[in-house]
């Protein structure tokens, strides 16, 4: 039997990071989740992820940093980064690549982005 793809969720906001958590059990991965990208980067050293699906915007530690750090450990990890921010990321998702989704979040864009991030991997 194969394993499920392992994702670690990265959201200061803890509704956010129990709905992407639910959603993603429902797909068929298995979900840990950080309240910040110090956490989430401490759990990334101590596991294994097939994706990182991450907040930009968070206090310490943005998701921009931890997706740095992510990437300098192990190129071939999947990073989804959600972000209600204005800011212009495209370039910095073409540079590290990540998927960008902006906030509100649709449902179904979230899910085949994970599914094509987890394909592609």
């Amino acid at each position: 039997m194969l394993k499920p793809p392992r994702v670690l969720v990265v959201d200061d906001e803890r509704y956010v990071r129990g709905l992407l958590s639910e959603l993603l059990t429902i797909w068929g991965c298995e979900a840990d989740v950080a309240s910040n990208g110090t956490e989430g980067l401490k759990l990334f050293k101590q596991k294994s992820y097939d994706l990182v699906l991450t907040d930009y915007v968070m206090p310490g530690c943005s998701g921009l940093e931890l997706v740095e750090h992510v990437r300098t450990s192990d190129a071939a990890v999947g990073v989804i980064m959600l972000t209600a921010s204005g800011a212009e990321l495209d370039g910095h998702g073409r540079r590290l690549g990540f998927t960008l989704l902006r906030k509100p979040l649709q449902i179904d864009r979230l899910e085949k982005a994970v599914r094509q991030t987890l394909t592609a991997r």
